[in-house]
């Protein structure tokens, strides 16, 4: 079945829909989005999708995935945050209830076996510095954080600030963050609504951590009682939605490049994890061969 996977990539961007097909599975991360789907279904939605989308199928398709949740295709590479968010995306997603639902599931474990089998061998050491880590970096004497968004990104920066400095999640749905106040009951919770500023007067980062517009952000920050002081915009779209305001604003790509030229490329590392990926993905091409029915065979 492998032959008739078809993966689509496109960057991230906040409100942008696209057609559903009906045994697709949607993975998307602040960087992109990317959709599983089988071939026979393909023909139909690509006319339907955004200018610039990617397609990928068969092994191909196998081996982009596995370079994506290895960190290969982040700009920080071999960042280790897409592997917990592809695991993330492992455990909720909805498979559809038949056979190609059953490969998904199945190729999407295997993915994630082998992505541990690729760093361990390859990357290992590499990647470590997180995004966590950068925003850090850009907080130093700042003594109060507000982050927007309450997601896999937030939950991901809050163990790096929380007790450097005092922080503030605002959330849309305060009643979604409920888990992560759990696990940070030291920071607090605030809506983000234009009606309800976050009380705060000392100096602030902020630090945007959602798929929020540009416009939908000026418009809170211009609502704030806050001094803010600087902005961190951690949002993929950052690029193609500028925000566009008075303060200091540091984007993921200029703090991507301020790491890559402290610390420049493993290229022999990444050149023999590439290659590990193609042995996996011909694995999997020589698996389907010797068992054609699939590992049910093997219980008929």
């Amino acid at each position: 079945m492998l032959e008739d996977l078809i993966v689509l990539h496109h960057p991230a961007k906040p409100g942008e829909r696209w057609p559903v097909a009906i045994n697709a599975l949607e993975w998307q991360t602040c960087l992109r989005r990317i959709v599983l789907l089988h071939k026979s279904e393909s023909a139909a939605l690509i006319p339907d999708l955004p200018e610039g989308f990617e397609t990928y199928e068969g092994q191909v398709a196998h081996n982009f995935l596995l370079e994506v949740i290895c960190g290969l295709r982040s700009p920080l590479v071999a960042e280790t945050a897409v592997m917990g968010q592809f695991k993330e995306f492992c455990a909720s997603a909805r498979f559809p209830m038949n056979e190609w639902g059953a490969f998904l599931r199945r190729v999407t474990s295997d993915l994630l076996v082998d992505a541990k089998h690729v760093r361990r061998l390859h990357l290992e050491g590499l990647g470590s510095q997180s995004y966590g880590g950068m925003v850090r970096r850009h907080l130093k004497a700042v003594p109060s954080v507000v982050v927007l968004g309450a997601g896999q990104l937030a939950e991901e920066i809050l163990p790096w600030v929380v007790g450097k400095t005092d922080v503030t999640v605002c959330a849309r749905n305060p009643e979604r963050a409920g888990p992560l106040m759990e696990k940070f009951p030291q920071v607090r919770l605030a809506q983000f609504a234009l009606t309800a500023p976050v009380e705060e007067s000392r100096e602030t980062a902020l630090v945007i951590a959602a798929p929020i517009s540009a416009c939908d952000v000026k418009e809170w920050m211009a609502a704030q009682l806050t001094p803010v002081v600087k902005v961190l915009d951690l949002r993929g779209e950052a690029e193609t939605d500028p925000l566009n305001c008075s303060l200091p604003v540091v984007r993921l790509s200029e703090m991507f490049a301020a790491l890559k030229n402290e610390r420049p490329e493993p290229a022999a590392r990444v050149a023999a994890a590439r290659d590990e990926i193609r042995k996996a993905g011909q694995r999997l091409i020589e698996q389907a061969q010797f068992r054609p029915f699939g590992w049910e065979d093997l219980c008929a």
